[in-house]
């Protein structure tokens, strides 16, 4: 009886601190994504903790749309194109267009065509 309940406390005690140690790794993510974001664009803390929780904010929607299976695969990328949208917007108001260009790929940037002056129209 006394070997049962040592084994009880035994049992209880690695769940607790394997609870604890689960509930802590989280944090220490976050924690090493904000000194990346300062590191990488050369900023402060308070906005690379900023530019974290745009990556963030959009990488959990990114996965919420690609899981929805009751999206048609035109409508996943109309949802898509809208998060990567508001999370370069987001990231314009915050960072200055250098370091915006860092964190923005070349693909997601607007784009501003000229109009092609030699092609003829037809009337």
């Amino acid at each position: 009886m006394k070997a049962l309940k040592v084994l009880y406390s035994i049992v209880f005690v690695m769940l607790v601190g394997g609870a604890t140690c689960y509930a802590q790794q989280t944090d220490s993510v976050k924690r090493k994504s904000v000194n990346y974001y300062s590191r990488f664009l050369k900023t402060d803390t308070a906005t690379a903790r900023q530019v974290s929780d745009v990556q963030d904010r959009y990488k959990k929607g990114l996965r919420q749309v690609i899981d929805n299976g009751l999206l048609t695969e035109q409508q996943k990328r109309l949802m898509i194109d809208s998060l990567v949208n508001e999370k370069n917007r987001r990231l314009e108001e915050l960072l200055p267009a250098d370091q915006r260009n860092l964190m923005i790929p070349a693909t997601e940037r607007k784009r501003t065509w000229k109009r092609d002056t030699t092609a003829k129209t037809n009337r």
